[in-house]
């Protein structure tokens, strides 16, 4: 099929040259095959043709950090739960809301894995959901011992996930901090890293007796320090860092210091949805705590509207869900669903992680527009930079030979996001009501019209064999 988009006003690359103006883009075998100048005369051989005047037109938004299909982490012991999304509907839920590649985690099985075989571990669970977006893997390393993992995982992944928390699967000793980002390092390779500060947070648990000491169990500076200490380590040694999920503008602000005199190596960085739009208010009042299980937790609503300023200041590189959802029956058990008057402590035995990945794009894209930032710069905190750095290729720009990946957003319009939309296999949401400025029109994924056209499923953008 043949598609025209007409009209379309976006930040696209002309023979390598970035621009921002109007323009028809064309789309054939699921790839932009033209863009074209508003005055040159518009064809009659198009299948379909699309008016996207008014309208805002992006690449495909990508989410570098998602949990699909996922084992559940914890800090006191295993719950033994398996996120709520499975490939299928966690995509479906993605490409709903301008989504149309993730990364995901891969993690070993067993002991004996290889690189290649903890690859293969993911890609049959994806095989036998189904996916509709196309996908990458970072591989985690979670024991010591996956250092022997680095070399192999290279000539696959690009990067490689380090936890500095959850008992069983956390790196936080700087000698093996050391010794494995050394290897990622050598091998031209990016560590992703979570940063907090394990024994903080074990020591505070003690003294948790209710959900509104968050800030005392897991107080900022347990951010800021790991967030240090990873950064210090990585220049030394020379590894290109990603930090997930920050969540304080000090953190941001500390990132900066050592990008500034970093000598060549790389660093970046991302934010949630959640970091971005809902506060730590949550704790006190919201009659579904168990929602609220989740890591870096919800910040101050000083840090909050701090990290909506480091996002519009471009401060921050990505926008992301950390999409790892669990239902509140699985919070509890299935024996015990939506009771709230346990000891708070039981809060951290449960699966910890929160939904987002319908709404990261728009609600990202709603902080940057109130701020009337470029199309340039939203197209690349939503979907270009993660491209880039991850080496997805094909991804993230609007230009002649990349998958025919389009998100057309109106941005005189409001979102109001309610549960009745979610796609999500969810009991709630942390955004539910809240108003997003602009609204997703059109979503097309490698040129299929989603909610009209039959979807493909997704691919594995690796060469893998």
């Amino acid at each position: 099929m043949k598609t025209l988009l007409k009209n379309c006003r976006c930040f696209h690359y002309m023979n390598e040259q970035p621009v921002t103006a109007i323009v028809n883009i064309e789309i054939e075998n699921g790839k932009i095959s033209n863009i074209l100048p508003l005055e040159k005369e518009i064809s009659t051989a198009y299948d379909r043709v699309i008016d996207c005047v008014g309208m805002e037109v992006y690449p495909g938004g990508i989410d570098p950090h998602v949990h699909l299909s996922a084992g559940s982490f914890t800090y006191v012991k295993g719950a033994g739960q398996v996120s709520a999304d499975s490939y299928k509907t966690g995509s479906l839920a993605a490409i709903a809301g301008g989504t149309t590649t993730i990364m995901d985690f891969a993690f070993s099985q067993f002991e004996t894995d290889t690189a290649k075989d903890i690859i293969q571990h993911r890609l049959d669970v994806v095989k036998a959901d189904g996916c509709f977006v196309d996908y990458a893997f970072h591989i985690a390393l979670t024991q010591p011992s996956h250092v022997s993992l680095v070399a192999q995982g290279s000539t696959i992944e690009e990067s490689f996930k380090i936890f500095t928390v959850y008992r069983g699967i956390k790196i936080d000793d700087s000698r093996d901090l050391f010794a494995i980002m050394k290897e990622i390092g050598a091998n031209g390779k990016i560590a992703m890293i979570h940063c907090e500060n394990e024994q903080v947070i074990a020591q505070n648990i003690r003294k948790l007796e209710d959900m509104a000491m968050m800030s005392e169990v897991r107080p900022e500076w347990n951010e800021l320090e790991s967030t240090s200490r990873v950064l210090t380590i990585a220049e030394i040694i020379g590894c290109d860092v990603h930090i997930a999920h920050v969540s304080l503008p000090d953190a941001v602000r500390i990132i900066n210091v050592y990008k500034k005199r970093y000598n060549s190596r790389q660093i970046t960085c991302e934010v949630t949805g959640h970091h971005l739009h809902v506060t730590s208010d949550e704790y006190k009042y919201s009659l579904f705590k168990e929602d609220l299980v989740m890591s870096p937790p919800l910040q101050s609503e000083a840090a909050v509207k701090g990290m909506q300023k480091m996002l519009i200041d471009n401060q921050i590189d990505m926008a992301i869900s950390d999409h790892c959802p669990y239902t509140r029956s699985q919070r509890w058990g299935a024996e015990k669903p939506f009771q709230i008057n346990h000891l708070d402590k039981q809060y951290y035995e449960m699966p910890a992680g929160t939904n987002g990945i319908q709404v990261r794009f728009i609600a990202a894209y709603s902080v940057l527009k109130a701020a009337n930032v470029s199309q340039e710069q939203i197209a690349k905190q939503l979907s270009q930079n993660a491209a880039d750095r991850f080496k997805l290729t094909g991804k993230g720009r609007i230009q002649v030979g990349y998958d025919a990946d389009i998100v057309v957003v109106n941005p005189y319009v409001q979102t109001i996001w309610s549960m009745d939309q979610l796609k999500e296999n969810m009991d709630g949401s942390l955004f539910d009501g809240m108003k997003f400025r602009g609204k997703i029109e059109n979503v097309f994924a490698k040129g299929r019209q989603v909610g009209v056209d039959e979807l493909e499923q997704g691919k594995y953008l690796r060469n893998f064999q």
